[in-house]
């Protein structure tokens, strides 16, 4: 629940857990790579806002009191050939590099629109753990400060934060090589399993 205090406060203590990811689908996730990749995508928008000086309005975001980040929609962005095919695919926002934003503002309008689907889809704990790391301009908690200000048990809040990072990593297909890779290790598990010749000691 989002509530606010009389000093309009944000009760950090009441936000609700819905929907962690299992601890089993955690542990299958390098969290300190997922961490890194999601920091660095971030990052991107800030750069893009002061490179597309002339599309600045668009590249910008705020978090309101719902813990939902709000944008600015482009009205020309569904007429542009370009950004409706990426719109279509499953773009991998880690294969671009900053070169590619600055030279397609479509690509950075793209970011920031997928970046805001995947934060506004996460709990409302989670959501505020991405906005304290990530998306305010001041850091106000650090993780121990976070647990024994808000009197959260560790546990559950290292839980949250895996499975915030893990969530948005996995929406803006930044771990598709390692989806990928298990995919793989599957397949070729089934095949050996299938195609083994089975021996047997006398």
């Amino acid at each position: 629940m989002i509530k606010y205090d009389k000093e309009q406060n944000l009760m950090v203590e009441l936000l609700e857990v819905q929907r962690p990811l299992p601890i089993d689908i955690i542990q299958e996730y390098d969290h300190k790579k997922v961490m890194k990749d999601v920091k660095k995508i971030i990052e991107t928008l800030t750069d893009n806002y002061f490179y597309q000086v002339a599309y600045q309005e668009f590249l910008k975001y705020e978090i309101d009191d719902n813990l939902k980040m709000v944008i600015l929609e482009d009205p020309e962005f569904q007429k542009r050939p370009f950004s409706n095919t990426l719109i279509k695919d499953d773009t991998t926002f880690k294969y671009f590099t900053r070169t590619d934003y600055r030279n397609s503002i479509e690509l950075c309008e793209l970011l920031i629109k997928r970046i805001k689907d995947s934060y506004n889809n996460l709990d409302e704990i989670e959501r505020f753990i991405i906005y304290n790391f990530e998306l305010a301009n001041t850091q106000e908690y650090k993780d121990e400060s976070f647990c024994a200000y808000n009197g959260i048990h560790k546990d559950k809040y290292y839980l949250s934060k895996k499975s915030a990072y893990i969530k948005m990593a996995i929406q803006l297909g930044l771990t598709i090589e390692e989806d990928m890779d298990k995919s793989m290790r599957e397949i070729m598990l089934k095949y050996i399993d299938k195609n083994m010749i089975k021996t047997f000691s006398c």
